[in-house]
């Protein structure tokens, strides 16, 4: 019974691997290439993925903020703004959060119409991180 429970255990393994292999790049609509990601952010999410979620943002957003990149943070709790980043790492504004939710009322329009945002990260112990960035609304 055991070398069949072994040959059993090796199959699922190895066909694990082999879908995990084939996957195309960007299956998971949600995330994007870490090559799209700069340095500095890279940087910022080892740190945020050494804190606890209850400190460390819940996920992070690529979006296009006036006709560039910017990365949208969402905070891990209440009252606390979202910020927005430009390509460099410089905070724009926050749209969404704090006390009233709707930020500070400096980036009435974060995200460009049109465009659409893409999860570039989640702290690895939120459970079912959002399929749309929280608190930016239609774009």
């Amino acid at each position: 019974m055991k070398p069949v429970l072994c040959a059993i255990t090796l199959l699922m393994v190895s066909l694990g691997m082999a879908a995990c292999a084939h996957a195309p790049a960007g299956a998971d609509p949600g995330k994007a290439e870490t090559s799209d990601t700069p340095d500095w952010l890279r940087a910022r999410i080892a740190g945020y993925e050494r804190q606890p979620a209850r400190l460390a943002p819940s996920t992070i957003w690529r979006i296009t903020h006036q006709g560039k990149p910017a990365f949208y943070l969402v905070s891990p709790c209440c009252d606390q703004f979202n910020p927005l980043l430009d390509a460099g790492g410089k905070e724009i504004c926050s749209p969404s959060g704090g006390f009233t939710g709707a930020g500070d009322g400096k980036c009435p329009r974060p995200m460009d119409a049109g465009t659409r945002a893409t999860r570039i990260w989640a702290h690895p112990d939120q459970q079912d991180p959002p399929t749309v960035p929280p608190g930016l609304g239609a774009p």
